[in-house]
């Protein structure tokens, strides 16, 4: 990769001359080219794609889209400025390259070897075919407006994909998707996740480093499968102020087996509805938050938030200002030193700010720790069920495990659908295999032995 030149991706100033013109692109991020300067046609592109002017997508009937979320924005203005840059350090012409020599044969192909990364090192499926996808559709773009008069064919096929869920009744049925010939293959990887004993030491580093907020929320994330952006997005009202207001999902279970049921609609995945107080409004689900864990965000509210809201609200004298001040904050897991709202990067990066209990260890790992563990705690019902053969075991476990991703994990975790299904049952297994040995009796050696959730 090339030095001295850099496209980049900037945010418009939030008073600034261009916003209070503009309301409506104040969340519009924009390119500048390696003059540098303004890129005219990648700033129009991203426009038309942030307001859902303009979409790809051949199942809408339409060339309109939906409105895009900031976050999604942004990584569409990332992805195409790399493309960008490339495309100008390659000396490529976008009027008239093509898919097949240029984008796959060239710039996917550079991404994968190692020759277009930061690092020189090879870049994972994850990084490139987004890139590619995004590079596609601005050609795609620059021709339907004009600006791009030769043709950009794309192969496609397509493929049936299910949505098998709790949440959709027609799931079973799928629906076909149009997949580009050439993506970079997807490898799959097997999840780690870490033991209990090491997610407990982890918190214990969290709280150690940056006390009760932060260990609070990594303990949200954990028993709760929520997103790091859902996590901070948490207003205090998300939970009713009310205790006698809490919807129990389960009420003739023990005290310590309750579950309450709540909604949760800022910073969540999918379509963008608006914002409020800087929060995207995104589909809303309800999921289940152990009673447990109800009962801290409780405490919380009434303990060490308050601390917090009083630092917010110093030097706000006058009724208006104060008020005013007030009704700003609406989230519940505030800064114990100023009492602003957390935004994600920063939960991430106290997140990671520790020893980690193992590589790689994130919230997104963090939601798979939460699948996994449900997955393993209802399977481990199955323990006493007496002797099985080897083909009755390998099915009750398949068939049991299925039932559990589809009516507990996916709603929970607000998936549509079911690409984590094999992961999970590749980690079940995992977790049940043991290896061949010519030592032991042959008609024992598929046995069903299991492992506490909390071993080394």
């Amino acid at each position: 990769m090339q030095l001295g030149r850099s496209y980049s991706v900037n945010i418009p100033r939030a008073n600034g001359k261009f916003v209070r013109k503009y309301p409506a692109l104040a969340q519009v991020p924009f390119i500048l080219d390696s003059r540098p300067a303004y890129h005219r046609a990648a700033n129009a592109y991203l426009i038309d794609r942030a307001l859902g002017l303009w979409s790809p997508d051949p199942h809408t009937g339409t060339s309109l889209g939906r409105i895009l979320s900031p976050k999604t924005t942004l990584s569409y203005a990332q992805w195409l400025a790399n493309f960008l840059e490339w495309a100008e350090v390659r000396s490529i012409d976008l009027l008239h390259c093509t898919y097949s020599m240029h984008l796959a044969g060239q710039y996917q192909s550079e991404m994968l070897q190692g020759l277009w990364s930061a690092d020189g090192k090879s870049l994972s499926s994850g990084t490139v075919n987004p890139r590619v996808q995004q590079a596609c559709d601005f050609i795609h773009w620059m021709i339907r407006t004009g600006l791009r008069t030769a043709a950009f064919e794309v192969p496609y096929t397509t493929a049936r994909v299910k949505i098998g869920s709790a949440n959709n009744a027609v799931g079973h049925l799928g629906r076909e998707v149009l997949v580009r010939e050439g993506k970079a293959r997807k490898v799959t990887q097997s999840l780690q996740i870490p033991t209990d004993v090491q997610v407990k030491n982890w918190l214990e580093r969290i709280h150690k480093r940056y006390g009760t907020t932060v260990d609070l929320m990594c303990q949200t994330v954990l028993l709760t499968a929520m997103r790091r952006e859902e996590v901070v997005c948490v207003r205090k009202d998300t939970l009713p102020l009310n205790p006698t207001d809490w919807v129990i999902a389960n009420p003739i279970a023990p005290e310590s087996e309750r579950e309450v049921r709540i909604a949760i609609q800022y910073g969540t995945k999918g379509p963008t509805y608006g914002l409020n107080n800087g929060d995207k409004i995104g589909p809303s689900r309800e999921i289940l938050i152990p009673l447990s864990l109800a009962k801290k965000w409780h405490y919380y509210r009434q303990k060490e938030r308050s601390f917090a809201f009083a630092k917010w609200m110093l030097g706000y004298k006058n009724e208006a200002a104060r008020r005013a001040r007030a009704d700003d904050s609406v989230h519940l897991f505030l800064r114990d030193s100023d009492g602003v709202r957390f935004e994600g990067f920063e939960f991430y990066d106290a997140w990671t700010g520790v020893e980690l209990p193992i590589k790689g260890w994130s919230p997104h790992k963090g939601r798979h720790w939460w699948a996994c563990s449900i997955l393993w705690r209802e399977l481990k019902k199955y323990e006493n069920i007496g002797p099985l053969s080897n083909e009755t075991a390998a099915a009750l476990i398949e068939n049991s495990a299925l039932s559990i991703i589809r009516l507990q994990i996916q709603p929970q975790l607000g998936h549509a659908g079911t690409d984590t299904t094999m992961i999970y049952l590749r980690w079940v297994m995992d977790m049940l295999s043991r290896p061949l040995s010519l030592d032991e009796d042959t008609d024992n050696a598929m046995e069903m032995r299991w492992q506490p959730g909390d071993s080394e």
